[in-house]
């Protein structure tokens, strides 16, 4: 019998009889053993003493020699490399060197995929730097230096975008925003033909036909007083005055400076630098003072169009002197300048403004309706005259877009100045392509800038993080997909299941829309979600489940399709409709 061992399994006691000696305890192998280590030729089993195993320690063969009690004791060490083929103990090693490997290789793929990770997380966070860098980054441009000045023209410009977290840069660095105080597609055209997709410039091309003063005033609209280019319209403006002979004319230059109220006699008709245009001779007066109404217009997109107004509030500029009795060389009783009396100054005005809160446009609002002026109809025929210039001047701007690759990277800010004549007729005078934004002169018009600045950059997507058009799909989904511009339900999935062609409601179906349409209508969708206190102006407010026929009629295609949309929209939801 043999006994068991905690590691070597069942043990015998090998005894070489020529030696009358217990040789080894072994597992399996005692005549193999003794034929090669001895000479004996007679050999017997016997199972391994107590006291043998005692010595014997777990993991090798032990050789302790173990005599009979009448036999002479010699103690004899078999050395263990003196035993061959010893498969129990050899296992034993062949395991521990397997699991010393097999510890290494975990050891060391563990380290790499450690060493993996933490490249990978540096990757991420340096392509994440680098992208908010990139994304929230701007520069300015202008001929005057006062620009870069923190403290000078742009001032809330600078205090707006950096409390956005922007940072300002140099046009030699990575950038996504360009504010330009100048028309800054002659100059630094190289720097604008070829855009990144994230980039935006605060102007679009072509918008001179809108703020040029000639050519505003020379437009053909009910909402603004004759006027005419001269030398060049000067027979049909002696033909205009010979048949109204109670009309005063403005002499205006080109540039922003320089009115003058004269009679047409005394006139400069052979100057190239001027027009003439017809004065609005008797205004509403606000406490005795004449006034104009400065409303702040975004533009985002032609072709389809898309005009807010600010409807935060406006900016009100009153005369510093009171208007009659009426002295046409007294420039401060007819014509707005830098030194213009601000609402708080006005005493009508003062009160509902400065101690109840209120703001401009509501304090105004409030002294018309104590006067029974309609105020609303008012600003609506001053979204309908600012609205007609646009349409108007759409083509001349989609035509300068063709040398850029994308409209996209465009948005504007204008400032259009109304006046108000005694019977609540609204007259537009011109529009300012880069509005005076610093309230250096008059600081309580602070806020009504930031206001209109951080309103503007969340309408265009500027004011959140995610307005890189860069950004992977799924990012581009969580701001707008196909199911947040899907509309007209029924007709998608009826009339206009087999064919494109039966409605124009079918050009809105996903599997009928253009992709340049599809695309312009899932960021028409983000700026409503971003307008704030802005107000489109065109696609004009409608009601719900209006019919739109007459609307459209005169519409461009792709103008038409978006109105319809935007109809689709607010049949669903109120909220869109305006």
């Amino acid at each position: 019998m043999g006994v068991s061992h905690p590691k070597l399994g069942v043990l015998s006691c090998c005894c070489c009889e020529s030696r009358r000696r217990v040789v080894a305890c072994i597992s399996g192998a005692c005549d193999r053993w003794c034929a090669h280590n001895s000479d004996s030729q007679t050999r017997r089993r016997r199972p391994c003493p107590d006291e043998f195993l005692q010595i014997l320690r777990p993991g090798r063969v032990a050789t302790k020699p173990l005599l009979d009690k009448n036999e002479n004791v010699s103690e004899i060490n078999a050395p263990e490399e003196n035993i061959p083929n010893i498969s129990t103990n050899q296992s034993i090693r062949n395991d521990t060197n397997i699991n010393v490997f097999l510890i290494i290789c975990i050891v060391g793929v563990s380290l790499a995929i450690l060493l993996e990770i933490i490249n990978v997380q540096n990757r991420r966070g340096t392509v994440s730097k680098d992208n908010v860098e990139n994304r929230r980054s701007y520069w300015v441009y202008s001929a005057y230096n006062d620009v870069e000045n923190k403290n000078g023209l742009l001032k809330h410009v600078h205090l707006v975008l950096e409390r956005l977290g922007f940072e300002k840069r140099t046009n030699k660095t990575s950038w996504t925003l360009l504010w330009s105080h100048d028309y800054p597609f002659r100059v630094l055209y190289p720097n604008l033909h070829r855009l990144k997709t994230y980039q935006k410039v605060n102007h679009f091309p072509g918008t001179g036909f809108i703020t040029n003063k000639v050519d505003l005033a020379t437009s053909d609209s009910k909402f603004i007083p004759r006027a005419y280019k001269i030398p060049k319209n000067k027979k049909e403006f002696l033909e205009y005055a010979g048949e109204n002979r109670n009309a005063v004319f403005l002499e205006k230059h080109n540039q922003h400076r320089g009115v003058y109220l004269k009679n047409v006699t005394a006139i400069d008709l052979s100057s190239g630098e001027s027009f003439v245009q017809e004065y609005v001779q008797k205004p509403f007066l606000v406490d005795g003072h004449k006034f104009d109404i400065g409303v702040y217009v975004a533009l985002t997109s032609v072709n389809p169009l898309r005009v807010y107004w600010y409807k935060g509030d406006v900016l009100f500029r009153y005369c510093p002197a009171k208007y009659y009795p009426f002295d046409p060389k007294n420039l401060d009783k007819y014509v707005v300048g830098d030194d213009y009396l601000p609402t708080w100054e006005v005493p009508s005005l003062a009160h509902p403004y400065t101690s109840l809160g209120f703001s401009m446009k509501e304090a105004f609002d409030h002294y018309a309706r104590s006067k029974g002026k309609n105020s609303t109809r008012m600003w609506d025929d001053v979204q309908e005259a600012i609205t007609e210039v646009f349409v108007k001047k759409e083509h001349h701007i989609i035509s300068a877009l063709k040398n850029y690759p994308s409209q996209d990277n465009f948005f504007e800010l204008m400032r259009f100045d109304l006046v108000v004549d005694e019977d609540f007729k609204v007259y537009l005078l011109e529009a300012n392509m880069s509005p005076n934004l610093s309230s250096a002169h008059y600081p309580p018009n602070q806020l009504l800038y930031e206001q209109v600045l951080f309103n503007l950059f969340s309408l265009v997507g500027l004011a959140t993080y995610m307005n890189d058009s860069n950004e992977d799909q799924g990012t581009r989904n969580m701001l707008s997909s196909q199911k947040n511009i899907a509309v007209y339900s029924e007709e998608c999935s009826s009339i206009c299941k087999d064919s494109c062609e039966v409605s124009d409601k079918c050009s809105l179906c996903r599997h009928c829309i253009s992709i340049r349409l599809r695309n312009s209508l899932l960021v028409a969708y983000r700026e409503n979600l971003g307008k704030g206190d802005y107000r489109r102006l065109f696609p004009p407010a409608m009601k719900p489940n209006q019919n739109t026929d007459k609307k459209i009629k005169n519409m461009t295609q792709i103008n038409g399709l978006q109105y319809l949309w935007y109809q689709g929209k607010c049949n669903t939801d109120v909220t869109w409709c305006v």
